[in-house]
């Protein structure tokens, strides 16, 4: 047996191993959208069972786009999914290069930065929808109360009083709404990914090369010209291998959004999936083979800009 042979010989079980637990649930769920596959339905009892008999073909696909909340979904998973890299990038890079500095009490402060990433998500949602994005009892609403306590104490003000007396009565934001059950998602899972980002912009700022900053600053450059200039294209790599990890994650998003708001106005493609798995198996697996093609998209689009970072 030659030398290549034996190591190709010793992965074999788990290369097998690997197909069959990603090939078959797949392979299933393209079987599924394809059928027929009703769990309850009193006219037809055949469609309840998964076999050829009940063969629909592009039935489920032609079904699932002509649902009046399939694009909706879609929007609303690329809006989650974009507005969350967006904000966990830029504040890991600002948290990142605020505490890379040493100063005392700084591994306290790294070990309290990086906690809010081992909260499951379940507890995160109930925490924030509850505690904290509440218009009543949660800290949304005391603030919102406190401002409009202050101004109402000013309209007496000698001086100033009629300038807030102009001021209208601030009415807290409902996060459970249509409107801003979205934002509510984006904000809790940007609190929970953020410390993620950090962590990984750290590492990396640790091997930042500090003869170029010394030599930066006997030139004369503003701590912003060194940032812009050497320490961001330093993070190039780094921002790019979050991006796309953090993308393969935030795409299959449902506690958070069942918490918040129970698909009311604000769904994805997993939460649409949940819907409809309830009742409708081949409607359910159609559109997950629309997130699978979804998700591939996406993660071709990002390989290929991780790739291109990479090379640079």
């Amino acid at each position: 047996m030659s030398d290549r042979s034996l190591p190709r010989l010793l992965q074999t079980p788990a290369v097998i191993l690997l197909l069959i637990w990603m090939l078959v649930p797949l392979s299933m769920t393209l079987f599924f959208s394809f059928i027929r596959y009703v769990l309850n339905s009193l006219n037809r009892p055949e469609w309840t069972s998964p076999s050829l008999s009940n063969w629909r073909g592009f039935g489920n696909y032609e079904f699932v786009l002509k649902s009046k909340d399939f694009l909706f979904a879609i929007q609303n998973s690329l809006l989650i999914v974009g507005c969350i890299l967006f904000f966990t990038v830029i504040f890991g890079i600002l948290i990142a290069v605020l505490i890379n500095k040493s100063f005392p009490g700084q591994g306290i402060v790294r070990v309290l930065l990086i906690s809010p990433f081992f909260v499951m998500p379940a507890v995160n949602a109930v925490l924030w929808i509850n505690m904290i994005l509440d218009p009543v009892l949660g800290l949304n609403g005391l603030a919102v109360g406190a401002i409009n306590d202050i101004i109402a104490s000013l309209q007496n003000a000698p001086i100033v009083g009629g300038f807030f007396s102009l001021w209208p009565e601030f009415e807290p934001i409902s996060f459970r709404a249509t409107q801003t059950s979205a934002y509510a998602v984006i904000i809790m899972v940007t609190w929970q990914w953020t410390p993620f980002a950090v962590l990984i912009f750290m590492t990396s700022l640790q091997s930042e090369d500090q003869q170029q900053k010394e030599a930066a600053i006997l030139d004369g450059a503003s701590t912003w010209s060194m940032f812009r200039f050497l320490t961001l294209p330093h993070l190039g790599r780094p921002v790019a291998i979050v991006v796309m990890i953090q993308a393969i994650f935030h795409l299959s998003l449902y506690a958070e959004i069942e918490i918040v708001s129970r698909g009311n106005g604000n769904k994805n493609l997993p939460y649409l999936i949940g819907e409809f798995a309830t009742n409708n198996i081949g409607a359910a697996s159609a559109t997950g083979i629309f997130a699978v093609i979804l998700a591939n998209i996406v993660a071709i689009f990002l390989l290929r800009m991780v790739g291109k970072t990479l090379m640079e």
